[in-house]
C-alpha cells in the first residue's frame, strides 16, 4: 500500500505532487500537515498528532468527511511524524512518500531523516520530497530507480561506514566499494541512464537526487 504523509514544513504543489496525493491508497495528515490537503485536493484518511498546529475549523471538517483522529497529548515521547509513521506501518504501509517534511527548522529536518534510519522501517521503502531534491533512505539491499539522464545524485552514509556499494547507471560507478562515514565520495555524481540501482550491505545510505 503506498502511502502519503504530509508533514507541517515547507511545501510546493508540483504536478507530480498532486498526481502522487491523488494516486496514494492512504494518505496521513502529521498534525499542520493536515492544511497542505487543502491544495493538494485530497482528503486525509487519517489525522495523527496533538493537534496544536491545526484550525479546530479545519480539524472538524476532516474528521466530519470521515478520517480516523488520533490525537495525543503534548507532551510526548515522540514526534508528530513518528506516530504518523507507526501508523501507516500498523495499517499495511509498503511505502511511504513524505512531503512537507523538509524546509523550516533545521532540528526537525535532520530529525526527520534520521527518523527513518531507524531499523523498525528497514523494509518499507521511504522517500522524502523537497522542493529542489528526493531523497531515499535506503536501508542495506539492492534498490532501483527510475529516473532521468544526467540527473545529479548524492550519496551520503547515514548510520556509519558503508560496505560494499555498487552503483550502475552512474557517470561515477562504484564495485563493492566502502563509503567512510563523513566522506565525501558519494558527492555529485551524474546519472547516465533513466534506470540506476543502487546495493549495499551494511548501515543506512542517503540517495539525493537534486537539481542541477
Amino acid at each position: 500500500m503506498k502511502t502519503l504523509i504530509l508533514a507541517n514544513g515547507d511545501l510546493t504543489v508540483s504536478r507530480e505532487l498532486l498526481h502522487l496525493a491523488e494516486n496514494a491508497d492512504y494518505l496521513i495528515a502529521a498534525d499542520g500537515g493536515a492544511r497542505h490537503c487543502l491544495q493538494l485536493g485530497r482528503q486525509p484518511d487519517a489525522l495523527v498528532g496533538d493537534m496544536d498546529s491545526i484550525s479546530r475549523e479545519l480539524l472538524q471538517k476532516y474528521e466530519a468527511a470521515g478520517a480516523i483522529l488520533l490525537r495525543f497529548p503534548a507532551r510526548k515521547n515522540a514526534t508528530d511524524l513518528e506516530l504518523a509513521v507507526d501508523h501507516a506501518i500498523t495499517q499495511g504501509a509498503t511505502e511511504i512518500v513524505f512531503a512537507g517534511i523538509l524546509g523550516g527548522r533545521w532540528d526537525m529536518s535532520l530529525a526527520n531523516i534520521l527518523l527513518l534510519a531507524h531499523n523498525k522501517y528497514k523494509n518499507v521503502p521511504c522517500t522524502l520530497i523537497g522542493d529542489t531534491c528526493i531523497i531515499h533512505v535506503l536501508h542495506p539491499g539492492k534498490h532501483q530507480f527510475a529516473t532521468k539522464v544526467h540527473q545529479r545524485a548524492s550519496l551520503l552514509p547515514l548510520t556509519g561506514e558503508v560496505r560494499d556499494v555498487s552503483l550502475t547507471g552512474f557517470e561515477y560507478p562504484l564495485d563493492h566499494f566502502t563509503i567512510a562515514y563523513g566522506s565525501s565520495r558519494g558527492l555529485s555524481n551524474f546519472t547516465v541512464s533513466d534506470t540506476v540501482t543502487v546495493e549495499h550491505a551494511t548501515s543506512v545510505l542517503l540517495l539525493i537526487f537534486s537539481e542541477n
